[in-house]
């Protein structure tokens, strides 16, 4: 074999088999995350070399099936049908085997080397089971390995024996068991094969897989062969064969079909599983008695989220003072070999007083996803979704809504308005599209964490930030619930859900993805937020107002402030702010925001460099919003409840727009609808704790 051999493999499973964790095992850190081409599904990629090899794993989306039924599911099957892998590793849950290899039955009409991993082994075990994996092998045709992906245990087994399939063609192509149809569905199968062989488009699909899947009723496979040269012939033939089965069965062809496959799997796992003692005792069951109670399901889950900030804000705190000490340094360093002018003003005032304002909260954000890393990968959040279910839907939330929020919560409105695709009801869509933005994103936490640090002791913070989130999905919830009552009615409906096993997560897992998380906070920090500031200093610096010599370097730059694009802005919005108690400046922060919510403090950043508040450059951000006087604990909730609830950032709102079908009437409620409800909450609570003097 050459020295270097190309070799791709796709890693294909049910969710929550551990497929993501045994790709992070055969990857490390050589992998990186983009979207399938045409599509906005996640796709990862990484590599390793191994004995000369170099492998490319495919980390396809988690699917129960190959039909077309769902992004997901179109997404992976595509891939292994038009991209041919040189491998397949189907990643089997071992202790759901049953349910798990249905997956694999599809896979192997497609004529695709596979692997089995059997992931998670030692669950099997403390179930008091074990597998017989020769055995198994010998009834599938395919290798079969036991792995544990959080221990990884087994990895190096995989890996010889990719290497040993593509250096021996034999074993590649050897027979392997399939699912046995019976002789009536078969010989419906070969009439359909002898019409697609004769079609020159069809020609580099699976005969066999294309006929079952005519047979099944699959959109895609029907719309393919509509497009073929004799697709007629083709469909009427499908229709003859689908009916034949229905009379001969008294089913319809699918169902059918799939019991058939079941029927294979069952065989197949009695066969090779058994009993070797007695059951141990089931930690997951124990945990879940208490997280999953209908009484404490949803304190726990409180407990949790506080636990995350707690968390968050208790470690980050040293390394974000550090951070933001340290770019104020560097800006004063920056300030003494620049000379005096329009340039040392946009690289201090505008790109590192507005960028370092940002970054300066980058420790934060990522012992945040850390945090939120650790309970996904031990299977805590799912049972969060599972807990939040019936809440969910008492306010007209589909239950499956729930993870879009997680994800807006974990990263970005964008993902989490993309992943309400998994939701099946078009007003199921629309409503969480709607109340995704609410959550406090990955872009909002350094706002949220810049005001409270401003104006809330130590003690407090976490309290504060937990009540914030509260806040959120209270709010999330309460316009769920207006939405489906006067906007969008009907009934919405329960779902099922997969629960995995506790488990405990890998330091390498959680650091993949904390690393992962915070590297799209880093790059929107050196792109779209550089240019952002570059933008604000203009606007705050030009026009030049004339500088009076017998005025202080502070009081000129308070006049420039005025004087400046942005001032005069600010001023013309100032009457429309003022109720909520803030200023011009501040309303430009957050029309600033518009572009990205980070922006917001690499806006404040700029304004408080170019000098708002004299003899106090080199502190931090924070402790000069603190110093100033045109802010106080109240117009600091304030500002924070507005950030929290006006419009998302315009890439949210692109999304959100091609999400409905390109739709005016749903982006100008989402726009205006959201902003005039930040107006008016913002008013009430200033106007309300001005009058009560709470934190004047």
């Amino acid at each position: 074999m050459d020295a270097n051999k190309n070799i791709t493999v796709a890693l294909a499973g049910n969710p929550n088999s551990g497929k993501s964790a045994l790709f992070n095992c055969l990857t490390g850190s050589n992998q990186h995350v983009g979207n399938y081409p045409g599509v906005t599904v996640e796709k990862k990629e990484g590599s390793k070399i191994y004995k000369r090899c170099n492998i490319n794993f495919i980390d396809l989306p988690g699917t129960y099936s190959l039909s077309a039924y769902s992004d997901d599911e179109v997404v992976a099957r595509d891939f292994l049908l038009n991209a041919k892998p040189d491998i397949v590793i189907n990643v089997v849950d071992a202790a759901n085997m049953e349910r798990n290899l249905y997956l694999f039955t599809q896979i192997t009409e497609l004529d695709t080397p596979v692997i089995i991993a059997l992931n998670m082994i030692d669950i099997l075990k403390s179930h008091g089971k074990s597998v017989d994996k020769k055995v198994m092998s010998d009834l599938l045709g395919v290798p079969v390995f036991a792995t544990v992906a959080s221990k990884a245990i087994g990895i190096n087994n995989l890996l010889d024996c990719i290497v040993n399939i593509c250096e021996n063609e034999k074993f590649k192509y050897q027979a392997r068991a399939k699912v046995d149809y019976g002789e009536d569905i078969k010989e419906e199968t070969n009439k359909l094969e002898k019409l697609i062989s004769k079609s020159l488009e069809l020609s580099k699909f699976p005969k066999n897989w294309l006929s079952i899947k005519l047979l099944d009723n699959d959109l895609l496979a029907l719309k393919l062969v509509s497009k073929a040269n004799n697709g007629i012939k083709i469909l009427e033939q499908v229709e003859k064969s689908r009916n034949h089965i229905k009379k001969h069965f008294n089913e319809q062809a699918e169902t059918e079909i799939t019991n058939r496959r079941y029927g294979f799997v069952n065989a197949v796992v009695k066969i090779v599983v058994s009993k070797t003692g007695q059951k141990k005792i089931d930690i997951t069951e124990i945990i879940d008695s208490f997280a999953l109670n209908r009484y404490l399901g949803i304190p726990i889950f409180a407990v949790v989220m506080y636990i995350i900030f707690k968390f968050t804000f208790t470690f980050s705190e040293p390394v974000v003072n550090l951070f933001g000490l340290f770019f104020a340094w560097f800006g004063s360093i920056v300030a003494r070999i620049i000379p005096n002018g329009p340039i040392q003003s946009l690289i201090v005032d505008g790109i590192v007083g507005g960028v370092g304002g940002v970054l300066g909260f980058f420790p934060l954000v990522l012992f945040m996803f850390f945090a939120i890393a650790f309970f996904e990968d031990s299977g805590y959040m799912a049972r969060a979704a599972f807990v939040m279910d019936e809440i969910m839907s008492r306010f007209g939330l589909h239950g499956k809504s729930f993870l879009p929020l997680m994800l807006s919560t974990n990263g970005c409105a964008v993902p989490g308005i993309l992943a309400t695709r998994t939701l099946d009801s078009k007003r199921d869509r629309l409503i969480t599209m709607f109340v995704v933005p609410f959550m406090i994103c990955g872009a909002k936490l350094p706002v949220f964490a810049l005001i409270i640090g401003a104006f809330f002791s130590v003690k407090y913070q976490t309290g504060i930030m937990f009540f914030m989130y509260i806040l959120s999905i209270v709010i999330a919830l309460s316009v769920a619930k207006f939405l489906s009552i006067i906007v969008l009615k009907n009934e919405s409906t329960h779902f099922v859900m997969e629960l995995p096993p506790y488990h405990l997560p890998t330091i390498k897992g959680l650091f993949l993805k904390m690393w992962e998380r915070g590297w799209l906070y880093v790059r929107k920090a050196g792109t779209v937020i550089v240019f952002i500031s570059i933008l604000v200093w203009v606007v705050f610096a030009y026009p030049k107002a004339p500088v009076d010599k017998n005025l202080t370097e502070a009081e000129n730059a308070a006049i420039q402030m005025k004087y400046s694009i942005a001032g005069r802005a600010g001023k013309i919005l100032e009457p429309l702010f003022k109720p909520i108690g803030m200023d011009g400046s501040k309303a430009i922060a957050l029309i600033s925001g518009f572009a990205a919510k980070e922006v917001i403090v690499s806006t404040l950043g700029t304004i408080y460099s170019i000098g708002k508040v004299d003899s106090k450059d080199t502190l931090p951000l924070k402790e000069k919003i603190a110093a100033d006087k045109d802010w106080s604990p109240l117009k600091g909730m304030t500002f924070l409840i507005f950030c929290l609830i006006y419009l998302p950032c315009i890439i949210s709102v692109t999304c959100f727009f091609k999400e409905t079908g390109s739709s005016y009437k749903w982006l100008t409620l989402l726009v205006v609808g959201n902003t005039v409800f930040a107006w008016i909450a913002s008013f009430i609570v200033f106007q309300v704790g001005t009058l009560l003097k709470v934190g004047v």
